[in-house]
């Protein structure tokens, strides 16, 4: 009865309309527009990492660009992952000094879930000078910087920003509880996830995402078991114990805050483990790997065509250069460079080359998902009446040094059309390279790291990998519909 007069608050008297929206929402706000970066308040940030997490990294370029003073932020790392420990260390060495204070407990503490929250909380609890506690989780994509700070401006006793899963349901809070205290719809909850109810939400349960303030944690919320319960997870027990103390929980869906990853079938068998995340987080993924101006390419052209029917663009960014590098070098069984090769179908290699196919590192799937998404468009923009599935049997990165194997004798390609995709930087990483046609008498000399160059791969654009005179030149190339 209680949480349903609870939810009724959300919109008596006219609280919240179809028509007016939110009414109240800008009410007992705690502005921080105007406050010297000094007197922000103090906050502890609780970060929990419980399994391993696909962007890792990225999460903690996000927490770095939080916009809140960092001499008034303080962090409480829990990693229970020996895994993420590489990720963790990184991230102090470089900017753990610029935070008021940083505590890490590690794998081996072996706390469960519950014990690692409860002495987050419990840190902020004994810490006089802490006004505030936000509770995030690793998996969380903390897109709006601002986060923190609107959270804070709308001064509830504990309230969550509303993230989702892209395309789903799914969300970080609930509407409603079942008799049992398990989850039930309520019936605003779709309207809510999808925004066509944008307010303050006074909910039943949160998790993920939230921020608690000092001053509840040490008064109605000052038991120190608040996570722990014999028969309900950790986040259930806690909204659970927060219920029964008569405290509030609110979600805000007023701004755009992120969303959440799946962390389903993270394998961390290779060295950059985020590479694989095309199927599981495409929109991360692409955020991390996808060059930032490839949306130009169809917006406004963005394409150059430096030789008859050869097309060049931006493609992918230069992480995702570096980590397609790395993990071929970690993977390390480059090819001999003969003709005989065990790897394709025949057995016989015409035009060998030193290289790594991406099934050799099971990469061959995620390939050609990257294919279909990226690069059968711009085929079909370049190429008209041409349409492609990307079927393609050979991908693979070549490996150019002037002292193995330089150059590439001229040759066509065993495909109707090739994506040739520079890896590395001329100039700073290798000097010489290039790829040149003869037919037209065409080079293309300074390869841009993250650009493609697609090409015919018969009859016409018979071509030849120019010398590399110093360093090492990589590029990843595909043989599409062959």
């Amino acid at each position: 009865f209680q949480l349903h007069l609870n939810y009724l608050g959300n919109y008596i008297p006219r609280v919240w309309t179809f028509e007016t929206g939110c009414t109240v929402c800008d009410e007992d706000q705690r502005p921080l527009t105007g406050v010297k970066e000094a007197d922000y308040p103090l906050v502890l940030i609780g970060i929990f990492i419980q399994q391993p997490t696909p962007f890792v990294t990225v999460f903690f370029e996000r927490l770095l660009n939080l916009k809140y003073p960092k001499d008034r932020l303080k962090l409480f790392i829990y990693n229970h992952e020996p895994h993420h420990e590489k990720h963790v260390k990184s991230f102090l060495e470089v900017h753990g000094s610029e935070y008021r204070a940083v505590k890490v407990v590690g794998p081996e503490e072996e706390l469960d879930t519950a014990q690692s929250r409860n002495l987050g909380a419990d840190v902020c609890r004994q810490d006089v000078d802490c006004e505030y506690y936000f509770s995030v989780d690793v998996e969380v994509v903390l897109k709006n910087p601002n986060t923190l700070t609107i959270l804070i401006e709308q001064n509830k006793p504990i309230i969550a920003p509303l993230i989702g899963r892209p395309g789903k349901l799914w969300s970080n809070f609930w509407g409603a509880l079942s008799a049992d205290g398990y989850y039930a719809r309520s019936e605003d909850y779709v309207d809510i996830v999808q925004g066509r109810r944008v307010g303050v939400w006074n909910v039943p349960y949160i998790t993920s995402l939230y921020l608690i303030k000092g001053s509840v944690l040490k008064t109605e919320l000052s038991e120190k078991d608040l996570f722990n319960s014999a028969n309900l997870d950790a986040d259930m027990a806690f909204c659970h114990t927060v219920r029964n103390q008569g405290v509030f929980m609110y979600i805000t869906n007023r701004h755009q805050f992120g969303r959440i990853l799946s962390t389903e079938n993270y394998q961390t068998s290779h060295l950059h483990n985020d590479l694989w995340q095309i199927f599981e987080n495409p929109m991360d993924w692409e955020e991390r790997y996808i060059h930032e101006n490839y949306s130009r390419i169809m917006k406004d052209n963005l394409i150059e065509t430096p030789c008859p029917d050869v097309y060049w663009f931006p493609i992918m960014t230069d992480v995702g250069c570096n980590h397609l590098v790395e993990e071929m070098e970690n993977f390390g069984q480059w090819s001999g460079g003969s003709n005989s090769d065990t790897r394709i179908q025949g057995g016989y290699e015409n035009v060998p080359t030193i290289d790594i196919h991406m099934n050799q590192i099971n990469y061959e799937k995620e390939w050609h998902q990257f294919l279909l998404e990226y690069i059968a468009p711009i085929t079909e923009k370049m190429y008209p009446g041409y349409y492609t599935k990307c079927t393609s049997y050979l991908n693979f990165v070549v490996r150019y040094k002037p002292d193995e194997q330089p150059l590439l004798a001229p040759h066509h390609d065993a495909s109707t059309f090739t994506i040739n995709l520079a890896l590395n930087s001329k100039d700073t990483d290798y000097q010489g390279g290039g790829c040149r046609f003869l037919r037209y008498d065409c080079s293309i000399q300074a390869p841009r790291k993250g650009w493609a160059l697609m090409h015919p791969g018969r009859l016409t654009h018979y071509h030849e990998g120019l010398p590399t005179t110093g360093g090492t030149r990589y590029i990843a190339v595909s043989f599409v519909d062959p």
